[in-house]
């Protein structure tokens, strides 16, 4: 057997080790979405107070934004799969 049978296609070994893959990517964008946040954070105009005041006001804002949807698409999922219609004979007044 020799080197080629044994190891295979260099620049196929080589492909797999090259490049940080889909997990460092994704590290890669947290990290940056963090340093710019805190730089955001860092170079605001407002007070300290303000600024507080303002993220809570935003965090509530958007809280009450996901907890509305989520009721909203319980909601539609319970419509679509049938689980808030009555049984027939009730519906009718059967029974």
């Amino acid at each position: 057997m020799n080197e080629y049978q044994r190891y295979g296609d260099y620049t196929e070994q080589s492909a797999e080790r090259e490049g940080i893959g889909l997990g460092g990517t994704f590290a890669f964008l947290l990290v940056g979405i963090g340093i710019g946040a805190t730089l955001a954070l860092l170079f605001t105009p407002k007070s300290g107070q303000e600024l507080r005041g303002h993220l809570g006001r935003r965090y509530r804002n958007t809280m009450e934004g996901v907890t509305q949807r989520t009721k909203d698409l319980r909601e539609r999922g319970s419509n679509l799969l049938g689980f808030n219609k009555e049984p027939e004979e009730r519906q009718y007044g059967r029974g």
